[in-house]
């Protein structure tokens, strides 16, 4: 498949990004995309929202940014999904982009046959399986006159492996993972990538360096967190900007940053 110009007038959501992976998404995406851009950023704190958006000013003064902040799986979600996908004038835009990266790790500190609280269970999966479902209809109804589409899945080697104590997040990524390879098949002419990220110097690292049930993969944390030997956000998000401009992968595919 021919090489993509992503240097084109670009109506972008990037969910998650006050922070972490999601903040260096937007902000890669942003230098990347052309002038007359609309680069919508959400996330709970409204707060690293902002540091967000004056990263991009100063770095992609051509393209506008608007904050929507919100819990994307909360009660008043619909109205807030709405906002995030509301499109100003579409036939201005040449490509749409949206980005799934908002995610949590959710309770590793048990073995899965432990995992006996029926709230804890659906509430994860609200927020990591469901709302994501919702949003992207959303996105899909809003962007319905702009002729070239993309949807990315932040995913994990947790959808493919299985990870001790982590069967709520190896389970939402393998359902996400499953999802979006079903929209490529249903939405042929929509680039649709499962990117997997690696190992990232964030909060969640030290997370799962804490809290992990099994101590085999409670170790693997903790020796990242200590010799900081997981990768940095902002070089994993270029990556994945390469590989929407390269286009090459397959419609669907699960993409690790080490392929």
């Amino acid at each position: 498949m021919a090489a993509a110009d992503l240097k084109v007038a670009t109506f972008c959501v990037v969910t998650g990004a006050s922070k972490g992976l999601g903040q260096a998404l937007a902000i890669n995406l942003a230098e990347t995309v052309g002038e007359g851009s609309l680069i919508v950023i959400t996330a709970r704190g409204e707060g690293g929202l902002n540091d967000t958006k004056k990263k991009i000013e100063a770095t992609a003064p051509h393209v506008e940014v608007k904050i929507v902040a919100g819990d994307i799986a909360g009660p008043y979600s619909d109205e807030l999904h709405k906002r995030i996908c509301a499109v100003p004038s579409p036939q201005s835009f040449k490509h749409a982009i949206i980005v799934h990266n908002a995610a949590s790790l959710g309770d590793v500190s048990k073995l899965t046959s432990e995992l006996s609280d029926p709230k804890v269970i659906t509430d994860y999966y609200q927020m990591n399986v469901s709302s994501v479902l919702c949003l992207n209809s959303q996105f899909f109804s809003a962007t319905e006159s702009i002729v070239r589409r993309t949807v990315v899945n932040i995913t994990s080697l947790c959808a493919l492996q299985p990870f001790k104590s982590w069967a709520l997040y190896c389970g939402g990524k393998a359902a996400r993972d499953m999802i979006f390879k079903v929209l490529a098949q249903e939405q042929p002419d929509v680039r649709v990538l499962s990117y997997a990220p690696g190992p990232l110097q964030t909060e969640m690292v030290e997370v799962a360096a804490q809290n992990t049930a099994d101590p085999d993969i409670r170790a693997f944390f903790v020796g990242l967190s200590k010799n900081r030997t997981a990768l940095d956000p902002d070089e994993s998000a270029k990556k994945m900007v390469k590989l929407l401009l390269e286009n090459k992968f397959e419609n669907g595919a699960h993409v690790d940053f080490y392929d």
